[in-house]
């Protein structure tokens, strides 16, 4: 709603009758900020430094580069969340160990990040409310892991068509 209430405006600002493309890409970076500020403010009693845990999963100088920036295999998204942890070390609110994996579920739960399927060379994403248990510690269901695409704005503000062109549509 946040999204088509930007763009709405912003054709309006236009004069525009319709909404274009245009107007939605003006409003991309502010609507991706204020979802991640929604994360922080809804779950950081949960996770400490979810705020610094998650600004650690911006793309680095190199994953700019490739299109598969915001997509990692399950053993590319422990090392990430290995390496932010590092940066940002964190705890549970009931203080429950923040393994690996229980943070990978952890992000999963609140929708930072979505499963990825290729069926059929065609990407297919799962939500945690879809799927609770891709995440499951004990099992490997074969999905890989995607940043959603509404905070990529939020962790790579300088180039917004960088980001659109991320986003896998097929």
């Amino acid at each position: 709603m946040k999204l088509l209430h930007g763009a709405a405006r912003n054709a309006s600002a236009r004069n525009g009758n319709k909404i274009n493309t245009q107007d939605f890409t003006k409003c991309f970076e502010a609507y991706s900020n204020e979802r991640l500020q929604d994360l922080f403010n809804e779950f950081g009693s949960e996770l400490s430094n979810i705020d610094k845990l998650i600004m650690q999963f911006r793309p680095t100088k190199v994953q700019k580069t490739a299109k598969e920036n915001y997509h990692y295999t399950n053993d590319k998204i422990i090392l990430k969340i290995k390496a932010a942890k590092q940066a940002a070390p964190v705890v549970f609110a009931s203080r429950r160990i923040a393994s690996d994996k229980a943070i990978l579920t952890f992000l999963y739960k609140i929708d930072f990040l979505i499963a990825r399927f290729d069926v059929s060379g065609r990407p297919e994403w799962k939500y945690f409310e879809q799927s609770q248990f891709l995440a499951h510690e004990a099992v490997d269901f074969g999905n890989s892991w995607e940043i959603h695409p509404a905070y990529r704005w939020a962790l790579q503000p300088n180039d917004i068509q960088a980001v659109i062109d991320t986003v896998s549509l097929q």
